[in-house]
């Protein structure tokens, strides 16, 4: 998964967000303690179902119709694009802007995938259809991931 910085902008126009998101960047951030995360009131847990578009550590498309991202606090979501993305699956960089200046990306249509076009470096854009939580598994299942467990580790030969 490709790791990101977030750096956010408010466009004075249309008061929405973007945050850009170089892939290159290493993040600190350090999980949220389980303790508070099983402490979490049904208010709080119904939250993560959205995610912030300035809270976003990684990102990775998985093809034109499908990106994983991982929040700061280790959440996975599985967002569904819009069309074929063509180049997306290529992008170092993405940004997320949001509508009407709201910052959370709950469902589709809240927000759009920006991100420039291989060769051309234009501008291009896929909106956001479907934001689903997921597990760590879940979200290592669909980018193909093999969990590192010691038969696989034997098989590698480390």
């Amino acid at each position: 998964m490709k790791t990101l910085m977030t750096v956010v902008a408010v466009a004075a126009a249309g008061l929405t967000t973007l945050s850009l998101l170089p892939a290159q960047a290493q993040s600190a951030a350090s999980a949220q303690p389980d303790r508070e995360r099983d402490a979490a009131t049904p208010a709080q847990k119904e939250m993560r179902k959205c995610f912030r578009s300035d809270d976003i550590d990684r990102f990775n498309p998985v093809d034109s119709r499908t990106m994983i991202v991982e929040t700061y606090g280790r959440q996975n979501y599985k967002l569904e694009l819009s069309g074929a993305c063509m180049g997306i699956e290529d992008a170092f960089r993405i940004g997320i802007r949001t509508r009407a200046g709201a910052l959370n990306v709950c469902g589709g249509f809240d927000a759009e995938v920006l991100y420039s076009e291989p060769g051309s470096g234009r501008l291009a854009r896929c909106h956001i259809t479907d934001v689903k939580a997921i597990t760590k598994e879940e979200a290592d299942r669909i980018e193909g991931v093999t969990p590192k467990t010691a038969e696989n580790r034997d098989r590698e030969g480390t």
